[in-house]
Formats: structure tokens, sequence, C-alpha cells
């Protein structure tokens, strides 16, 4: 695609997106995630091709990936968020990292510690706070802490 300029939604479609989105959202607080996996995929669906055109299809792909993250499974996880990570919109997003690097780590892969590596340096410690401990002991074991600081323990915002 030679213009990489992102377009919105008609009004029509991005409402109908957010009701999806939302009720999705709702759902996955609930604990029903296998529903909640399908109000995003609903949604992705409404989006016109080329679907690659236009915003917020990498938040909705991304939120796929986080559901299925969340039902351990990873390999379905993963080909979610590379979509997500392929998306324009989505550079720079330590959210993302993150994702991409618990999956990779809970597939075995080495391409796991630069992912968490780079959620690290991107949105710092505090990224890693609700998050299962291991992953923040790989990052740290990648990633020096900033300067002034002995350990990553130190650096972390009061």
């Amino acid at each position: 695609m030679a213009d990489t300029q992102l377009q919105q939604l008609p009004e029509d479609l991005r409402s109908r997106v957010a009701e999806l989105s939302d009720a999705a959202n709702e759902l996955t607080e609930g604990g029903q995630l296998v529903e909640a996996q399908q109000r995003f995929e609903q949604a992705l669906a409404l989006f016109p091709e080329p679907a690659e055109r236009w915003e917020g299809r990498a938040e909705l792909l991304a939120a796929v990936g986080d559901v299925l993250f969340s039902l351990r499974k990873y390999n379905d996880a993963l080909g979610w968020l590379e979509r997500a990570a392929g998306a324009p919109e989505a550079e720079e997003s330590a959210w993302l990292e993150l994702r991409l690097g618990q999956v990779r780590h809970e597939l075995g892969d080495a391409k796991s510690e630069a992912h968490l590596a780079r959620a690290l340096e991107l949105g710092g410690p505090e990224q890693f706070d609700d998050e299962d401990p291991k992953y923040f002991a790989v990052a740290s074991s990648v990633v020096s802490p900033p300067a002034g600081f002995s350990s990553w323990d130190e650096a972390r915002l009061p």
C-alpha cells in the first residue's frame, strides 16, 4: 500500500466497532474470555478491505492476542499479536512488546528476551507490575538499570 496514512472508519462503523469492543472488554473483565474473543473478532470483521488502512485495527488485533494469552493459547496469541505489531499505529508500544515477549517466553522462543527487554526500555519496570515476576527477571537480566541506579528495584518509581 503506497499511502500509509490511516483513515478513520465511517461514523456508523466506528460506533458499531466501539459497541462490540466495549462489550468485549466487559466480558474480559467478567472472565468470559471466549465470548470476549468473539466480540473482538466481530468488530474486526466490520473493517472494510483493505483492513490495514483503518485506524483502530491494531488495538483490536492486540486485544484478541491478549485474550488468547489469558486463555494460554500461546501459538494463536502470537499470530494475532504479530499482526498487531505489524500495523503502523502499534510502533513503540511497551504493552505490545510485553505481550509478545510473554507469549514467546511461554513458547520457549529465544526472541522473547528481545521483546521483554524492549518492553522494559519503553515502559520501565512498572510495565511489569501486574505480571508474573519471571518476565521481569528475563527483561532485567538483559537491560541494565538506568544510570545512577545499581539495580532495577532501586529504579522503580515510588
